[in-house]
C-alpha cells in the first residue's frame, strides 16, 4: 500500500484548518501549522509532498516564505497552492507571478482543491518518469 503523501496548510486560522482536513481527510496525511516560522520549524524535522500557503499572516507573508522556501534545494519543486481570501486584481496578479504553483481563493470548493492537488502530483510525476527516461538514454548513449 502507498504511503499517503503529506500536505502541509500554513494558515493562521484554526477554522480553515478544520475545513481543508474536513476536504483532505484521509485521502491525505494532513499537517497543519498556523504560521510561516512553525511551518519552518516543522519543515526541518520533516517533509511535505504539499503545501497549501496562506499570505496574509502575522509576522511573516506567505510571500516572504515562498521566497525563503524556494531557496532550499529540498522544497524548490515542492508543489505549493497559494490559498487566499485576497481576490484583488493586484494581489492576483502578484499571486500568479509568484514561485507557486497555483493560486486558489477562498471559500475553496473542495473539489477544485482536490483536482488541483492532483493535477500537481499527476504533473510532478510526469516530470519525474520524463527526467529519469532521460538520464537512461545517456547511460545508452555510453555503450
Amino acid at each position: 500500500m502507498d504511503e499517503k503523501k503529506i500536505i502541509l496548510a500554513i494558515d493562521d486560522n484554526a477554522q480553515q484548518h478544520r475545513e481543508f482536513k474536513a476536504m483532505l481527510v484521509p485521502q491525505y496525511d494532513l499537517r497543519v501549522v498556523m504560521s510561516a516560522t512553525d511551518a519552518v520549524t516543522f519543515l526541518n524535522t520533516s517533509k511535505a509532498d504539499l503545501i497549501l500557503l496562506d499570505i496574509e499572516m502575522p509576522n511573516v507573508s506567505g510571500f516572504d516564505f515562498l521566497d525563503d522556501i524556494r531557496s532550499i534545494p529540498t522544497y524548490m519543486k515542492v508543489p505549493i497552492i497559494i490559498v487566499s481570501g485576497n481576490n484583488g486584481a493586484e494581489f492576483l496578479a502578484k499571486a500568479k507571478s509568484s514561485t507557486a504553483n497555483d493560486v486558489l481563493v477562498k471559500p475553496v470548493m473542495p473539489q477544485v482543491l482536490l483536482d488541483t492537488i492532483e493535477r500537481l502530483f499527476a504533473e510532478e510525476d510526469a516530470a519525474r518518469a520524463d527526467a529519469s527516461r532521460h538520464i537512461g538514454e545517456g547511460f545508452s548513449d555510453l555503450s
